[in-house]
This record gives structure tokens, C-alpha cells and sequence, in this order.
């Protein structure tokens, strides 16, 4: 009986108090492996031709060659990936050049499409459902790399959801991607990375980029004739 009047007790803070459970903490240096990506073929509206392959490989060569921010979701195939978690936002970065990414999770709105700024990270706002974090994004631009694993091409119409949840008592990260673009998609494009999480990340965060190296200009457009 008295157990009952205990457990009644805590329940009635939580519920006067406003508390809930913590949720888990997706925080540190993440590092992708040789079996850490399962990637189907993306269901294309259009199939691609090798004159659009080459287009658009050409298209992020272009923008890999001046040293934008290359943005998602190709800042999370290239680890190591830090994470770092607060209340109010979810900050992520890569070692490719890219912007910090910001996900609010502070109860905001995405920014109506008037007043919303495409950047090739897009804007993300997040929640938890349980032990899960869910990412919504919108607002793409043009720029970085665009192309998709499996298949298809980020646009600014595309939308993206993630989940990101724990595994093996906090040593793995699960992300699952999903994109929607109806002109781009027959249908929901999914495909997951599993991370291992590592101590540190040697080196420097951001590798070097020079936009004025001939040399590595000349080694990323080869392929193309430039």
C-alpha cells in the first residue's frame, strides 16, 4: 500500500509540475563503417538518362571544385559527424565544408515560404516521440551537392524526415532518411545509417579548402572535360 501511495505521488508532481522523462542523448562524435549503410534504388518519376547522370554529377563537382557549404544530406555520409544536444536546438557538424546545421527543437514553425531562406541544409525543426528524435526539413536551395544516395535529386520542393534513435546501449546511432518529392518520387524514398560512436575526432573538423588550387580543380573536373 505504501508503495501505491509513492508511485500515485510521483505521477501527481509529474503531471503538477510539468516534468517529463529525459530524453536520450544523441550527443558526441559519430563515425559511419564499411556496414553502416543500407541504401535501396530510389523509386524515380523519371528514370535518369546517362546525359542527366552526367549533369548532375557535373553539378555537384561544380560546387564541390568553389567550396560551398555542400550541405545535406551529404554532410551525413561523410563522417566523422559531431553532434552536440541542448533543449532548444540540436547542432550537427561534418568535416566536409559545410555550414553548422541547426535543428530547433524550441517549438518553432518552419518560416512561411515567403519568409523562408533556402540554404543547402534546409531548415529543420525536431521532436521526440518516445526514445526517437524526428527531423523535419524544408527549404533546399540549389546549391552543394544535391545528388541522393539511391538515386533522385535533392530539390527545392523535396522534403525531408529523419529518426534518429540509440542502439546497443548508446554505442550506435540509427538515422533513417526519408525524402518526399512528387516530382522526383514515386514514393518515399527510405534508406538508413548506422553509426559507430567513437571517443574523438583527430584532426581538424573542417578539412582545408582552397578554391584557388588549379591542381584540385583540374583532379575534380576531369571527368568532365574541364
Amino acid at each position: 500500500m505504501k508503495n501505491s501511495l509513492v508511485i500515485m505521488c510521483l505521477l501527481l508532481s509529474l503531471l503538477v509540475c510539468g516534468q517529463t522523462p529525459a530524453h536520450p542523448d544523441i550527443s558526441g562524435y559519430w563515425e559511419l563503417s564499411f556496414d553502416s549503410s543500407s541504401v535501396p534504388p530510389a523509386s524515380l518519376v523519371q528514370p535518369l538518362t546517362s546525359a542527366t547522370e552526367r549533369e548532375q554529377m557535373r553539378h555537384d563537382a561544380e560546387w564541390t571544385r568553389y567550396c560551398v557549404p555542400l550541405g545535406m544530406p551529404y554532410i551525413l555520409s561523410q563522417s566523422p559527424l559531431d553532434i552536440r544536444q541542448s533543449p532548444a536546438v540540436t547542432a550537427m557538424v561534418s568535416k566536409v565544408p559545410s555550414s553548422t546545421r541547426y535543428v530547433f527543437t524550441d517549438g518553432r514553425k518552419h518560416p512561411e515560404k515567403e519568409d523562408l531562406e533556402p540554404t543547402s541544409n534546409g531548415h529543420s525543426t525536431g521532436q521526440w516521440e518516445g526514445d526517437t528524435f524526428v527531423v523535419d526539413t524544408i527549404g533546399f536551395n540549389d546549391r552543394g551537392v544535391a545528388r541522393l544516395p539511391g538515386g533522385g535529386i535533392r530539390t527545392p520542393d523535396s522534403r525531408l524526415t529523419e529518426r534518429y534513435r540509440l542502439m546497443e546501449n548508446g554505442n550506435r546511432l540509427s538515422v533513417t532518411l526519408t525524402w518526399e518529392d512528387r516530382k522526383t518520387f514515386q514514393k518515399p524514398h527510405t534508406y538508413e545509417y548506422r553509426y559507430y560512436r567513437i571517443p574523438k575526432i583527430t584532426g581538424a573538423r573542417v578539412l582545408p579548402c582552397d578554391t584557388g588550387d588549379q591542381e584540385r580543380a583540374t583532379f575534380l573536373m576531369a571527368p568532365f572535360g574541364n
